[in-house]
């Protein structure tokens, strides 16, 4: 009793605050203050209205640097905004870091260390980079990584370096410099001591994405296991190893890549990749039993006909009207902060009691699967009246993106500050009003008929340049056209083998775009097969369109 009724308390509580704090920030009087920012927690969503903030043309400079002082994140978005137009560099500071090499070869050493970096320097001569080593002896490290340049074997200097110049030099050179130069064999004794490094796991997912390292990636088939390396480390340096023809050393890999595994998706795609490499269905049958339903373990159970038993597409709801502000960012940054520990039945007896609207259909099915710790997974259904506006497959793929996107929680916030239920990029909505000719405000991205409605204008180019393709239109809603076809110019989707399309799909460059696109893919098969029960797909018919004409 007395834990129902602090439950309630809570919950009475929480409204409360919410009435005290209800602002409509869509109200065309809406303005970002100090005072308003002042109570906000520091938060990805507070950045995103300092941001705003610091965009107002009326502020001061001493307003804006108490703005950029209550950021999270005193880099990025953030600091771009204050810089553009209260930037404290002064004026010969910005003539080094303007300066080309060659200009900065006629200034002071501190000078040429302030504007001359790595990425430059792999373009110099030797004896340009000789020059500069001479007037800079005051600033050894950056005299030190010259040095490795102005060799005569700049790879052998690099590896009789340190592990931490090694790192620094190789991501801060120039592509070119990385490809022609550094491509080389690593002696095993290096490898040993740079796995030690935590820097190691960002080196092997770029190393093994780049078919211009075929050399390096030759050096990567005997790392051994630590603490540092990650599962995702050692899946990717078996992919690296099944492209070299070494399979013995990508089973290896694997099943290292599974122990290490937390993530039950992770787990499924090392036994799947298990199975695509022995062919034998004792794993693809454990990758279909798995409760969770990824883009490998649905394959599985649709290989095997095992029944998917834990999908939901309903919730009942008393459809009362809700107090909770769906609006309110700060709020939801609340929910998602109370359900992450000790989320036991009281806990969600207070949800159930707040979100009982369909306003609030999503945030009660996101604490619903956290309450269950995922093991139900639910595909709702909402914004209905908004999206009968569209056809069938639109709304499929609109579906199928916003769960991936936001969960459809109409407030949701990035860190690079894409909003709302749809996370459209504000440069991206700007561009879309004009299309529609609209009127912008920006804050008006927080409703879902509108945020749905620029997705919309955006999904119809996205769609006519990708041919409808539902995992190519992920690629390019999440990591852009252009990077899209980027990987295109890879060579992936060329091919036809027993390991494809899946190494394509995990050859994607960008970590980020490469889940996402295979948790979209899920979704829309998902959607598909419950929105549109005439014309249900297969994932295997979907795999077979995967192959991009020559």
């Amino acid at each position: 009793m007395k834990k129902l009724l602090a439950s309630l308390f809570c919950l009475v509580s929480l409204n409360l605050n919410a009435n005290i704090e209800a602002v409509n920030i869509t109200d065309k009087g809406f303005k970002v203050t100090l005072d308003w920012l002042d109570e906000k927690p520091k938060s990805y969503a507070k950045d995103f209205f300092i941001i705003q903030y610091l965009n107002q043309k009326d502020i001061s400079e001493v307003d804006a640097q108490i703005a950029y002082d209550m950021s999270r994140a005193k880099k990025g978005r953030v600091k771009k905004a204050f810089n553009k137009r209260f930037s404290k560099i002064p004026n010969k500071d910005l003539r080094c870091y303007r300066a080309s090499s060659k200009e900065l070869l006629k200034e002071n050493s501190r000078c040429i260390a302030l504007g001359l970096s790595i990425f430059d320097a792999t373009k110099m001569s030797k004896e340009n980079l000789k020059i500069a080593i001479q007037k800079i002896k005051d600033y050894p490290t950056l005299a030190n990584d010259l040095k490795v340049f102005a060799d005569n074997n700049p790879f052998d200097a690099l590896i009789n370096s340190n592990t931490s110049r090694f790192y620094r030099l190789f991501f801060d050179s120039r592509d070119t410099y990385r490809f022609n130069i550094l491509n080389n064999l690593i002696p095993q004794s290096f490898i040993d001591k740079l796995s030690q490094e935590d820097t190691f796991n960002r080196f092997i997912s770029y190393v093994v994405h780049r078919g211009e390292l075929k050399k390096l990636q030759k050096s990567l088939f005997n790392v051994k296991n630590n603490n540092k390396i990650t599962n995702q480390t050692f899946f990717s340096l078996a992919l690296n190893a099944i492209n070299h023809n070494e399979e013995t050393v990508a089973l290896n890999y694997l099943n290292k890549a599974y122990n290490k595994s937390y993530l039950q998706s992770d787990k499924d795609r090392a036994l799947f990749w298990i199975y695509l490499l022995t062919q034998n269905k004792t794993f693809l049958n454990q990758t279909a039993q798995s409760w969770d339903n990824n883009l490998y373990s649905l394959y599985a159970k649709e290989l095997l006909e095992v029944k998917i038993d834990n999908i939901y597409y309903d919730i009942d709801i008393p459809n009362t009207p809700s107090s909770y502000n769906t609006l309110d960012q700060f709020e939801w940054i609340k929910v998602e902060e109370d359900t992450k520990k000790n989320f036991d039945d009281n806990k969600l007896l207070k949800y159930e009691n707040l979100f009982t609207d369909v306003s609030t259909l999503p945030h009660y099915a996101y604490v619903l699967e956290r309450h269950s710790k995922y093991k139900k997974q639910y595909y709702i259904k909402p914004f209905r009246a908004t999206m009968k506006n569209y056809d069938l497959s639109k709304q499929v793929l609109m579906y199928a993106i916003g769960r991936q996107e936001s969960r459809f929680i109409q407030s949701a916030v990035s860190f690079a500050t894409a909003q709302g239920v749809m996370q459209i990029m504000p440069f991206l909505s700007k561009a879309l009003a004009k299309q529609l000719k609209e009127p912008y405000n920006i804050y008006e991205q927080f409703l879902p008929e509108v945020n749905l409605k620029y997705a919309n204008k955006h999904l119809d180019s996205l769609t006519k340049q990708f041919d409808n393709n539902p995992l190519f239109i992920a690629y390019a809603y999440n990591g852009g056209p252009g990077y899209t076809r980027s990987q295109f110019k890879r060579g992936l989707f060329k091919e036809k083998n027993r390991f494809e399309p899946f190494m394509s799909i995990e050859q994607i460059s960008y970590a980020e775009t490469r889940k996402y696109g295979k948790k979209v893919l899920s979704n829309y098969y998902i959607y598909n097969n419950h929105l549109n029960e005439e014309n249900k797909v297969t994932l295997s018919s979907i795999f077979q369109k995967l192959i991009l004409p020559n």
